[in-house]
């Protein structure tokens, strides 16, 4: 399936929608009853920070449920059941997912809900008070099950060697030491447990990420990801991507089909991409398209614009490639989620789906943002929220960003001014995250 074909979903229903038109089916006299599925916190909003690897990969993301303001914390087993609901298991069969347990999620196994072959447990060091033979036999028992451990507010001190010695991930946080601490610990982490890896919390840059990576760190979190890296005002843009903006400059004036082709022709990268999502099984073309006149007429307007859109994030290569296809990622999930929010009309929210994308074009492409909306002709609506975070879609925005900094009090703050369903945002939040992890499963092969 191409990203066209793929793109064409239909957006899904609003929960309270859903949940109103659910009519159980009626099961076989016979058929024993099966477990009911975990439901948890149906209001609680699921909250995803990015882990980038070495290679600049999102490799997967650490889970919680925030709490604060009218928000009390959840009970832990609530929380255990909002996260399988959330299908974190599932993810964690490929991804990395990482959740913070107590010490005596251990002992009551409140934990086994959540294993997976790549579930790491972040156990907290000093929470709890308990002698290191007692942490070490917690820490031995999630790794029998198969899962890995993260350890937070380590030490060098022999006392908490036991520790060490069973931990797959060293949990350290940036703002927690002076710069020369950090990359003494960092040294000695590494010389004494060279088999640990070791996680970096607080990166806000990517100077930062380079900086933590030359000294031997593994993973990183923090917003660098979503961040300009040497924004260079006087950069170009290649020709393929100039190719595409041209294209959506074209769909954007409704321009005439024969000016399409004549554009489209000139790169021809991009005459094989069309006709390679025209030709995708879900269109339904029983004989091959072959003509980019044909594979426009098969694609449609609209859905072309998005999958040009889209394929922006893979038109790069070398050493950016995998940092692009992590940027596509999050906009995909920040794009699906601006637009499944609201019940405004849907060309509002096929605008919304754009400027979600759009909004991650500066840090993709290393330009300014004025720059890149000077060559594309975009709504008033759109421009305005891309360079000034203003107008009538700079409060959307600015909630999911709050959401994806795990700002919720502030998000819902403006959820409430914008009239939006908030008891139903953590489902669209999911539904989001979602759509956007099979949008890349079902595209990786394309490019």
């Amino acid at each position: 399936m191409g990203f066209l074909s793929f793109l064409k979903s239909k957006p899904e229903p609003a929960p309270a929608a859903v949940k109103a038109a659910a009519v159980p089916s009626a099961a076989p006299p016979m058929a024993a009853p099966s477990a009911p599925d975990p439901e948890g916190d149906p209001e609680a909003i699921v909250v995803r920070a990015e882990i980038v690897d070495e290679h600049h990969r999102l490799c997967g993301y650490r889970f919680a449920v925030p709490f604060g303001g009218n928000r009390a914390p959840l009970p832990e087993p609530v929380l255990i059941e909002t996260l399988v609901a959330a299908r974190l298991p599932q993810f964690a069969q490929n991804r990395i997912a990482l959740v913070q347990l107590s010490m005596d999620a251990v002992v009551f196994n409140r934990h086994l809900p959540l294993v997976a072959p790549h579930t790491v447990f972040l156990l907290d060091r000093k929470a709890g008070d308990l002698p290191v033979e007692q942490i070490a036999g917690r820490m031995a028992a999630l790794r029998e099950t198969g899962c890995k451990v993260a350890l937070r507010g380590i030490s060098l001190d022999a006392a908490d060697a036991p520790l060490l010695a069973v931990c797959d991930i060293a949990m350290l946080y940036l703002g927690e030491h002076t710069l020369a601490e950090f990359q003494s610990l960092i040294k000695q982490l590494r010389m004494r447990y060279p088999d640990m890896k070791m996680a970096v919390d607080g990166v806000e840059t990517w100077d930062e990420q380079r900086m933590c990576m030359s000294w031997g760190c593994n993973y990183f979190l923090g917003h660098f990801l979503t961040t300009s890296d040497k924004v260079d005002p006087d950069a170009k843009v290649d020709q393929s991507r100039m190719t595409s903006i041209e294209l959506l400059n074209l769909l954007r004036t409704d321009a005439e089909l024969p000016a399409m082709i004549e554009v489209a022709k000139r790169d021809p990268g991009m005459t094989y991409q069309v006709l390679q999502w025209a030709n995708a099984p879900s269109n339904g073309q029983t004989t091959k398209v072959t003509s980019l006149q044909q594979a426009f007429m098969v694609l449609g307007r609209n859905q072309l614009y998005r999958g040009l859109t889209v394929s922006m994030f893979r038109l790069g290569g070398g050493a950016n490639k995998a940092r692009d296809e992590s940027l596509l990622e999050v906009a995909l999930t920040r794009a699906r989620f601006l637009e499944t929010c609201s019940t405004l009309p849907q060309s509002k929210r096929d605008e919304l789906f754009l400027v979600g994308l759009l909004s991650l074009f500066d840090v993709l492409l290393g330009v300014p943002m004025a720059s890149l909306v000077d060559k594309m002709h975009l709504s008033d609506d759109i421009r305005d929220v891309l360079l000034s975070s203003e107008g009538v879609y700079g409060p959307y925005l600015m909630m999911v960003m709050l959401l994806e900094r795990d700002k919720v009090d502030r998000a819902l703050e403006i959820a409430e001014k914008l009239g939006l369903d908030m008891d139903g945002l953590g489902q669209v939040g999911q539904a989001a995250f979602k759509w956007a992890q099979e949008s890349m499963q079902h595209t990786s092969g394309d490019e």
